[in-house]
């Protein structure tokens, strides 16, 4: 990304990509590749270099959150993105 595209990306966002807060954007990029993503607020930024970007994790992490409030949910959901029957094993 150009600093042209840099300074336009950051002047043209007004609110965080993933929850939509408004205060506190930062540029947010990989780690590995180093390429700007886009413009998170801090939490979400933060949030996800604490599951080091790792997409599989944050699913993991969800799936965790949909269970502790209807398992059966968390359960349907694991099955039809994966195939697996982890109904009984949210029981």
């Amino acid at each position: 990304m150009s600093d042209q595209e840099l300074k336009s990306l950051i002047s043209s966002t007004i609110e965080c990509t993933i929850c939509g807060e408004q205060d506190k954007l930062v540029v947010d990029h990989d780690h590995v590749t180093n390429e700007i993503r886009g413009m998170l607020c801090d939490k979400c930024n933060r949030g996800l270099g604490h599951f080091r970007d790792d997409p599989d994790l944050l699913e993991y992490a969800r799936i965790y959150l949909l269970a502790s409030k209807n398992k059966q949910e968390a359960a349907d959901y694991v099955k039809i993105h994966s195939g697996l029957d982890l109904y009984e094993a949210l029981q």
